[in-house]
């Protein structure tokens, strides 16, 4: 379950001309143009490993479709020999932008995902699930920004999480840095959580980024690597 949330959290803003829901885990507050294929990929190191890869594409002006896999590698389960690595559920979502003014410094996004039951045991949540949370993000500057996220995830025949995430990053010519809390409550307790990274802007369509996350009062630790591509497919044809 834990992977499950981690990889669906991700940045506020972008530096350059392509907009990543990664590295972090605040979702960004603004979609895709039209036309635009984007592929976000990352590989998580920690107490078990993953591969996150995200598929978006730009519908509309206001609407973004979403694809979102995970590559899991399990150890083991409850001490048993299992078959590793395996895809874990498959995300299907979309990405609706409700305010993006260029008279405001400001943006509001909604984002829903619809998590469906299609990985074999021991790799699904055994259910239909849905991730709902809004996006809100502010230009404090021209290099300076707060984003922030509040959502609720229910996996059927589980209890509901509540999730938030406050981070600030800062771009620097073609480099970001950023920081972060995130966590997670349900019913009968919480999780809370930091992390912090950079990004490297390559080209108008090729980012790479670095980041690392630590539990404050739990023990997640995670290391995470990742490349994200842009493509306009509108010059395709």
């Amino acid at each position: 379950m834990r992977i499950f949330l981690i990889l669906l959290f991700v940045p506020i803003i972008s530096w350059g001309q392509i907009i990543t829901d990664r590295p972090d885990q605040t979702e960004a507050s603004v979609t895709l143009p039209k036309n635009i294929l984007q592929i976000e990929s990352g590989f998580y190191f920690q107490d078990e490993e993953a591969f996150n890869t995200l598929f978006r594409y730009g519908i509309s002006k206001n609407v973004e479709l979403r694809l979102n896999t995970n590559l899991l590698f399990l150890d083991s389960y409850d001490g048993l020999n299992i078959d590793s690595p395996k895809l874990g559920d498959l995300e299907l979502g979309a990405k609706i932008q409700l305010f993006n003014s260029g008279d405001s410094a400001t943006t509001v996004a909604f984002l829903t995902h619809l998590s469906l039951p299609t990985a074999s045991k021991y790799y699904s949540n055994n259910g239909y699930g849905t991730l709902n949370r809004f996006l809100i993000s502010h230009d404090l500057s021209e290099t300076f920004s707060i984003g922030y996220n509040i959502g609720y995830n229910k996996i059927y025949g589980e209890k509901g999480v509540f999730v938030y995430t406050l981070a600030f990053a800062k771009s620097i010519n073609k480099w970001g840095i950023y920081a972060e809390i995130f966590g997670e409550r349900i019913k009968d307790g919480s999780q809370s959580n930091f992390d912090a990274g950079i990004t490297r802007l390559i080209n108008d369509g090729l980012q790479l980024d670095l980041s690392f996350g630590e539990g404050l009062n739990n023990d997640l630790s995670y290391l995470s690597l990742g490349v994200s591509w842009n493509y306009n497919l509108s010059k395709q044809n």
